[in-house]
């Protein structure tokens, strides 16, 4: 009985076939154009299978003028069409970051024996596991197989958006214009892609050709009570009209006066334009345009003690009143304009060639408090805690915070306190530092300021990529890429917070040398008087040109298909600082030593198809990885010095999968196991033992992921199906590195070569189990409703490393075994979650226009204590060896989080 379905699905196209009365149809997949295969399409509520070419087949008698075409599977825009004969029906991918953080932020068997290249790309989008782990887990920091998202390739119309100085693309570079960006080319893992070598994360490359988008308008709006509150999106696209062109224009609002976090702020635009041109049925051109400015208030992570006294885990240290309005300290803003020309020229009917030429030019402020001999202004600094009172043995002090604390507006930002400083604080000061007795100017001196911290940058990207399909069965993808890139870091003055101006010194210099000219950010321009907008602090470039080559053969066989990929990438970077410090005037302003890495990279595999259902497929691959150029240096705020023995890191990455689809159950299971290795980390902190800004460089760091990966669908009737996925795995350190630390005003080295005992403790930041199960209605009336419970667990903090050196047992004294000993070598574990998500909408078609109304709801139960992430602050007491002096910090998940969504396209 197990099998009735499916006999008697096949009986009746088959009885339809052998008559030869039927019409057809055909799904692609938006984007790679590849036959999406084993796929349910309902006509007027009857169920119809696509076979290996995508196709599906209707007997002409059951077709009728109002004949439509519905189509709702995971991962994917619900379609609801006219039926025409012959028509093909693309299918876009359903992202929206309303429902999803994380890109990865970011499975359709196929192939019955045939001596075509199977489409086992297909079958690595759009399965259970990852809709689930975007969806569902994304939003509490899950991240697939624990890798960072620099260990994922994101292109755009083949350009890579990775940042060059620190390897992870933004999302918010094209947020906001989800409706043009629905058409991909997806792999989860390194299998092989015709538009890059790939990466152990997967590789994504968003396809925005006009002629590939739905013709037509749409629009949306979208209530929120989340990030942003409101969102608008219109977009029209003309399909490919007769004359070869097609045009595509989307643009979009969110927005938000406050987020569930206090003092968020949001505000964010998006604009898209593209135009396309096809000269031949061999040759066209693409021109994309795109920017998503958007600003932003941030969140503060902070100590468990602050929620708790101020009676809630979204308290957020960032913002106070200032005249009765919030205003937070820390604000992002993004304008980066992205240009893409990309020509796709098929050569003969085996040569085709791609090229993207991008040009991106990109601004980056960030905002944050800054000070000079005045007290720290932050709210939650560990001093101004009732705990560390109590630690000191002043319980009246400790009390009288308590009282504070719990009080309305305390533990924000002064802001009037900043300005009653500043503006009552008349000081004479020399104008050129280096001359005491020269020109001086009187005024009120500002000891508190809002600094901007900036990245101006622009990139020029060339990549050519070549196909060749030698024959039906032997395919060869080559391309180079090449990137040029120069970003330039520097701070300016953001508000002078009624001061009349800033003094730009180096603070610590000031304090520890009574040589004032050691002091100075720039003897070159030694006037350190400063007014709103005037350069401050460090101020230098990045360069950088990456050239990397590429290739990958693939050969197909009656019963599935093997490949084997190489790449080979060369890296230079230096730093040209544009300011001669005090303290560094020989090794500060101008050039730096010229870095040059030469990785490369190896990676084979294939699939077996047991049946025409079941296949099996295996990847491995191993590569070398430059040092990302903020990991290169040792202070790249004052001076040119690079990292001693700099090296490149080695990946290699493993894993086989197995796939079922069937009429009703569709099924991955995977198994993973990859080790990194010699890998660099500079982190820059304050060091209370030092009393200084140190920079803490680690090498010949390393880690082990490993785990199972499962995810299901199983249709219970062709309406009712039930939806799982889970991960069990484990992202450990295996190897103890060694850490140098320098202070930030001093060539000095402090510690040399100081081992880390990381080997078997948790990498951190992502849960290393989760579960999910649930059930979804889809009507033939064109209305669904799902349920999804989520499990989260084994999640582990994020370490600090000088707590697990012998220095922070030895120094303090800490015994041996005691329990301050293992107080101090503790990883907490967080808690377990448990969420319940519901989701429902309806569709209407009336005439030519379509409506629809999607709600989303998330963690309904409303548990307000999940811990997205943890971590161990930088900052350790070395003198007393106390772990809670500087307590873990945490962010919390939001509560209950609604998302309604109605649109209109036509």
């Amino acid at each position: 009985m197990k099998h009735l379905f499916t006999i008697l699905l096949l009986f009746s196209q088959l009885l339809a076939f052998s008559q030869g009365k039927f019409q057809k149809g055909t799904v692609l997949l938006s984007g790679s154009e590849q036959p999406v295969v084993a796929l349910q399409v309902a006509v007027d509520g009857n169920l119809y299978l696509t076979n290996e070419n995508g196709e599906f087949r209707i007997p002409e008698s059951e077709v009728t003028p109002s004949s439509m075409v519905h189509i709702s599977t995971d991962g994917f825009e619900q379609i609801d069409l006219p039926f025409s004969n012959g028509m093909i029906v693309h299918l876009q991918s359903e992202v929206d970051e309303a429902s999803t953080i994380a890109l990865s932020l970011t499975d359709l068997d196929g192939g019955d024996g045939d001596t075509q290249s199977t489409p086992g790309l297909l079958f690595s989008s759009g399965d259970a596991y990852s809709s689930i782990a975007g969806y569902a887990w994304g939003p509490y920091w899950f991240r697939a197989r624990g890798y960072q998202s620099n260990y994922m390739n994101i292109f755009f119309d083949g350009i890579n958006m990775a940042s060059p100085e620190r390897g992870y693309a933004s999302w918010s570079l094209w947020g906001g214009l989800n409706d043009v960006t629905r058409n991909k080319e997806v792999t989860y893992n390194m299998a092989p892609t015709n538009f890059t070598f790939g990466n152990i994360g997967g590789a994504t490359n968003i396809i925005t050709d006009p002629s590939q988008q739905r013709p037509g308008f749409k629009g949306s709006y979208s209530l929120s009570n989340s990030s942003y509150q409101n969102r608008v999106m219109l977009t029209y696209s003309t399909g490919l009209l007769e004359n070869g062109w097609a045009f595509t224009v989307s643009g979009s609002r969110r927005w938000a006066q406050e987020g569930y976090v206090d003092g968020t702020t949001y505000d964010a635009w998006a604009g898209f334009v593209s135009v396309e041109k096809q000269f031949s049925d061999k040759h066209k051109m693409v021109l994309t345009a795109f920017a998503a400015p958007s600003t932003r208030g941030q969140q503060g992570a902070t100590v468990q003690e602050a929620y708790d006294l101020k009676g809630s885990n979204y308290y957020n240290p960032y913002w106070g009143y200032q005249e009765g309005e919030k205003r937070n300290s820390r604000e992002k803003t993004v304008t980066s304009p992205q240009f893409i020309l990309k020509d796709k020229w098929k050569i003969n009917e085996k040569l085709s060639l791609s090229t993207s030429v991008g040009y991106t030019l990109g601004k980056e402020t960030r905002t944050a408090l800054n000070w000079y001999d005045a007290p720290d202004p932050r709210p939650d600094y560990y001093r101004n805690m009732p705990s560390y009172q109590y630690d000191q043995g002043n319980d009246t002090a400790g009390n009288m915070l308590t009282d504070l604390w719990t009080s309305d507006g305390y533990g924000q930002v002064n802001w009037d306190f900043f300005y009653k400083t500043n503006r009552t604080n008349p000081e004479t000061v020399p104008v050129d530092w280096t001359d005491p007795t020269g020109e001086t100017i009187t005024g009120n001196r500002a000891h508190y300021i809002v600094e901007k911290r900036n990245l101006d940058s622009h990139r020029i990207d060339i990549n050519p990529t070549l196909t060749w399909d030698i024959n039906p069965t032997l395919k060869v993808n080559t391309g180079i890429q090449y990137q040029y890139y120069v970003g330039n870091n520097y701070n300016t003055v953001g508000d002078l917070l009624g001061g009349d101006f800033w003094v730009d010194i180096d603070n610590f210099a000031d304090r520890d040398f009574p040589d004032p000219l050691l002091a100075i950010n720039d003897l070159n321009n030694p006037n350190v008087i400063k007014g709103e907008g005037d350069r401050i602090g460090h101020d230098y470039d990045a360069n950088m040109q990456t050239a990397n080559w590429w290739g990958q053969v693939r050969k197909s066989f009656t019963k599935g298909s093997v490949y084997a990929g190489v790449n080979l990438t060369n890296t230079t970077m230096y730093r040209f600082g544009n300011r001669r410090k005090g303290l560094f005037p020989d090794d500060s302003y101008g050039k730096s030593d010229v870095l040059d890495f030469l990785d490369y990279g190896v990676k084979l595999g294939g699939e077996y198809f047991v049946t025409g259902r079941n296949v099996l497929t295996a990847n491995a691959s191993y590569f070398t990885k430059a040092p990302y150029f903020v990991d290169s240096f040792t202070s790249l705020r004052t001076r040119n010095e690079t990292v001693d023995d700099l090296v490149s890191s080695n990946v290699f990455s493993t894993d086989i999968n197995y796939y079922y689809r069937g009429e009703r159950l569709k099924v991955r299971a995977s198994a993973f196991y990859t080790t990194i290795s010699d890998q660099t980390d500079v982190i820059s902190y304050y060091d209370d033992a030092y009393q200084n800004f140190v920079n803490y460089i680690l090498t010949g760091q390393g880690q082990e992921n490993k785990g199972l990966e499962l995810g299901l669908q199983y249709n219970i009737t062709s309406e009712l199906r039930l939806k799982a996925a889970g991960t069990y795995a484990s992202y450990m350190y295996n190897a103890n590195p060694y850490a140098t630390t320098t202070v930030d005003n001093s060539s000095a080295i402090l510690s040399d070569n100081e081992k880390v005992y990381y080997d078997g403790r948790h990498v951190g930041g992502s849960p290393e189990v989760a579960g999910s199960i649930g059930l979804e209605y889809w009507s033939r009336n064109y209305w669904f409703i799902g349920i999804q419970g989520n499990f989260l667990g084994d999640r582990y903090v994020t370490l600090n490393p000088a707590r697990y050196t012998d220095r922070a047992i030895e120094e303090p004294g800490v015994e041996y075994g005691s329990d301050q000993y293992y107080a101090i070598l503790n990883q907490e574990k967080m808690q377990d979650s448990f969420t319940l998500d519901l989701s429902g909408g309806k569709s209407w078609k009336i005439k030519d226009y379509l409506l629809r109304v999607n709600l989303n709801v998330n963690n309904i139960l409303n548990n307000q204590n999940i811990a997205t992430t943890g971590f161990q602050q930088y900052r350790f007491d070395f003198v007393d060896g106390n772990p809670e002096k500087f307590a873990n910090k945490y962010y919390y998940a939001q509560g209950i989080r609604a998302f309604l969504n109605v649109g209109l396209s036509f």
